[in-house]
């Protein structure tokens, strides 16, 4: 079983704001040293107590898996399109509508943009060094 990586005092976050029928889904993606999803927090605007709950286990389960090494692209397979809610449209930055139907859903989201974000900033070819 691979260990637990300890959290540092300090991590550097990006925040994503998403609109779900209870309201604003803030999704907070903390990074490691290598710039790799580390840890997720998510905060539900105006749910109750129960949904409250199920926001933080569901993010607990997901850092733990990052925190194990898990790969990303297997927590997000696990999570993306698990509906609880009504579909809720939300435009992204590059003008696409996508529709949430969860809260895993949504933390996939988030995931699945940071991935494409990793590959487009790697070049496809590498440029080769003139002698």
């Amino acid at each position: 079983m691979t260990a637990t990586r300890r959290r540092p005092r300090c991590l550097p976050s990006v925040t994503t704001k998403l609109s779900t029928e209870l309201g604003s889904l803030f999704v907070t993606v903390g990074l490691d040293e290598d710039g790799q999803p580390f840890e997720v927090f998510g905060s539900l605007g105006k749910a109750g107590s129960l949904q409250h709950g199920m926001t933080e286990m569901a993010c607990r389960l997901v850092s733990l898996h990052l925190r194990r090494g898990t790969p990303l692209d297997e927590v997000i397979g696990q999570i993306q399109s698990i509906s609880e809610m009504q579909p809720w449209p939300n435009r992204m930055d590059d003008g696409c509508t996508v529709y949430v139907r969860g809260l895993g859903d949504a933390i996939a989201l988030v995931l699945r943009d940071y991935l494409a974000a990793q590959a487009d900033a790697i070049p496809a070819e590498l440029p080769i060094a003139a002698d």
